[in-house]
């Protein structure tokens, strides 16, 4: 009899699993919210190119444009990736645009003067060196504020290019430089293979290793990390190093990919890496700077705006698009950063 009852009566627990406002639908509206949390950046890039492949079918759809596309952000996402690393340590990195053009500058006046690839190269990366220890040292030792000594270096970095070329552009670079930045597998130059390798590099190392949750605990809170054991000071210091490392190594392959260097380019090469960053953060690794979103973020921008152009919107329109996506994934950064503390 007591068995029968209880057979008949109904399970508290079922009951909540059928009921319009139980715990599934509760959990599946929990989990929804999550995914479009984490893939909402995605999905607006899977929106936009279907959005203009649509109202542009002859042009934008194209194996030729979606080529242009990927090309023209290789060398922005090098940047983008290179400054993730002192953004996650709570650091500011501002003179990425001015090293970049330094070292391409320094790279195509030695290598059209007789000095070989290799040499330049070498030095490029001490240049690079020399730029992280700089700021390094006044950052982490000093205690300058990031934003105000990155700054600052970004400028002098910017009048050493006019320098290192005699204030002109130089061409007629060697084959052998461009053939390093230019040469294609399955269609796409080194240097877009070069980004997407550090991509999956920079994301390994964020998400799958200690030394990616030391970095991003220094950027919640040095003095915590401190009492952690964790050696904050030569942490930052490397994350600078290798920062304005990459940063040369780009300007190397900015001037195999352009096939010559103009020393007044930084300030076309500055926001854009930010408003990759800081928009990728909003997504995937929802409110932590990451290497995936920043993709996601770069690549959408640029559909955006090749879009727009192909609209015939005018030039300038790239520069409001990216102001306002930096602005507004600023914005969403910190939002998303603040929801996630608050859960």
């Amino acid at each position: 009899m007591g068995a029968r009852a209880r057979a008949r009566s109904p399970d508290p627990a079922a009951a909540e699993l059928t009921t319009p406002g139980g715990a599934v639908p509760g959990a599946v509206r929990r989990t929804a919210t999550r995914i479009a949390e984490r893939y909402g950046l995605v999905l607006a890039l899977l929106v936009a190119l279907a959005a203009f492949s649509a109202a542009l079918p002859d042009i934008f759809p194209t194996l030729g444009n979606l080529r242009a596309m990927i090309d023209s952000q290789a060398i922005i996402l090098l940047l983008a990736i290179a400054v993730t690393i002192p953004l996650r340590m709570g650091d500011f990195d501002l003179s990425i645009a001015g090293l970049m053009t330094a070292s391409g500058c320094a790279v195509a006046q030695l290598t059209t003067h007789g000095i070989s690839l290799e040499v330049a190269i070498l030095a490029a990366v001490g240049l690079g060196l020399a730029t992280g220890l700089i700021n390094g040292f006044l950052i982490v030792k000093v205690g300058v504020d990031s934003f105000v000594t990155t700054l600052g270096m970004m400028t002098a970095l910017a009048g050493l290019a006019f320098a290192f070329v005699n204030n002109r552009d130089v061409t007629n670079l060697p084959q052998d430089l461009l053939n390093l930045a230019r040469n294609q597998i399955l269609g796409f130059p080194n240097v877009v293979w070069i980004g997407w390798i550090l991509v999956g590099v920079a994301w390994y190392v964020y998400e799958r290793t200690p030394l990616g949750r030391y970095i991003l605990f220094i950027g919640g809170s040095r003095e915590s990390a401190r009492l952690a054991g964790l050696r904050v000071d030569r942490l930052r210091m490397g994350g600078f190093l290798t920062c304005s490392t990459l940063c040369a190594l780009t300007g190397v392959l900015l001037a195999g990919d352009v096939g010559q260097m103009d020393p007044s380019v930084a300030s076309q090469f500055l926001l854009q890496p930010f408003a990759g960053v800081f928009l990728g953060a909003t997504t995937i690794a929802v409110g932590r700077v990451n290497a995936l979103g920043t993709v996601v973020a770069l690549y959408l921008l640029v559909v955006g705006i090749t879009g727009l152009q192909l609209f015939g919107a005018d030039p300038w329109v790239s520069d409001v698009f990216n102001g306002v996506a930096l602005v507004l994934a600023v914005a969403f950064a910190r939002l998303a950063a603040r929801a996630n503390v608050s859960q």
